[in-house]
C-alpha cells in the first residue's frame, strides 16, 4: 500500500484474479470499510464475491466487522494498527505517523 496520512484508513481489496483496488476513509469512522468498499464497487464494478483479501491501516470498528462478515464472509483481513479506544486516537495517530515515516524512510 502507498503511504498516506494515517488519519485516513487506507483499505485495499484484492480479488482472486490478483487485482487490487484501494480507497481511503476517515480512520475514526465506524463504517470506514463500508465507505471504501462502496466507492471501489461503484467505481470499478467489483463484486464482493471476487474479493479474497482485505488490507488496511486500521483495525475495523465493531460495526465494520459485522459489515465485513455479512458482505465478504470469511475473507482474509489484515491491518497494521489496532483500533484505539475512542479517547486514544490522538496518541494512536501520532504513533502511526512515526511508524509510517520510519517505513517510508527505508
Amino acid at each position: 500500500m502507498d503511504y498516506v496520512d494515517p488519519a485516513r484508513n487506507l483499505i485495499s481489496f484484492t480479488t482472486g484474479a490478483g487485482a487490487v483496488f484501494a480507497e481511503s476513509a476517515p480512520a475514526q469512522a465506524v463504517d470506514a470499510f463500508r465507505q471504501a468498499w462502496e466507492r471501489v464497487s461503484a467505481d470499478h464494478g467489483v463484486e464482493a464475491g471476487d474479493v479474497t483479501r482485505i488490507e488496511a491501516y486500521w483495525q475495523p470498528a465493531h460495526w465494520d466487522e459485522r459489515y465485513l462478515t455479512r458482505t465478504f464472509g470469511d475473507v482474509e483481513l489484515e491491518y497494521v494498527f489496532p483500533r484505539p479506544d475512542p479517547g486514544g486516537w490522538h496518541t494512536a495517530l501520532d504513533r502511526a505517523r512515526e511508524v509510517l515515516d520510519e517505513v517510508a524512510a527505508g
